[in-house]
């Protein structure tokens, strides 16, 4: 399965829904010009490239590392849409604008059309002009980093694979002979010197006596 960079790094990987081109298309002309003139926009109306700034980084090739409370889904939608409308499906150009100020800008005006739609719901955005909404959003937008977002997440993947190896690698009395570093060793060492019992020490619960004959190769019949 992808992981969560996985997502984020291919922009082909989550098709874009309806409701997120609807409330980006009107910035279409506005997002081409700041992937192709990042230089030159507006700080005020492109609060991703003020904070760059603020930063002291580059704005064409520094990271934004912001998103809000936006999901990886989300986010990776968000970068197809980008991919088909303003990149044009051009490949070549994501290292201009993957992490960088112009998808950064996108979440904002994605961020911008969902406060407007819910604004109703949520006192803190009763506002009404063009520049405060603008500016909530960023402020949305830069409460959460993707790495604060996956850092409490649970990669079943990764787990199940853990306990996967505890059952192979460890040592206890209930492994029996399997206990006895039995990973392929029984036919010689692994090439290169490979030990796959490496950083296992932990399950190595010393509660069963090994032999020397546990080693010795044997057929075995059902």
């Amino acid at each position: 399965m992808p992981t969560l960079e996985d997502l984020l790094s291919d922009p082909s990987s989550v098709p874009y829904t309806p409701e997120i081109h609807d409330a980006l298309a009107p910035s279409i002309k506005v997002l081409c010009d700041v992937l192709l003139n990042s230089k030159d926009q507006d700080a005020k109306s492109v609060l991703a490239k003020k904070w760059l700034e603020s930063q002291g980084k580059d704005v064409r090739k520094g990271i934004v590392p912001f998103a809000g409370h936006l999901s990886v889904i989300e986010c990776a939608k968000l970068g197809n849409w980008f991919e088909v409308h303003i990149a044009a499906g051009d490949p070549s150009l994501q290292q201009h604008w993957l992490g960088l100020l112009p998808f950064a800008h996108t979440c904002t005006l994605w961020l911008v059309s969902l406060i407007r739609k819910h604004k109703g719901e949520l006192q803190k955005f009763n506002i009404e002009n063009n520049e405060e909404v603008l500016e909530a959003a960023w402020k949305e937008q830069m409460m959460y980093s993707p790495e604060k977002i996956w850092k409490d997440r649970i990669d079943i993947d990764k787990e199940s694979l853990q306990r996967l190896e505890e059952e192979m690698f460890e040592r206890s009395v209930l492994a029996g002979i399997a206990g006895n570093f039995q990973w392929g060793l029984n036919a010689g060492d692994h090439q290169g010197g490979w030990n796959p019992y490496e950083g296992t020490e932990h399950l190595h619960l010393d509660d069963r006596e090994s032999s020397e004959d546990e080693y010795e190769v044997r057929n075995w019949y059902i």
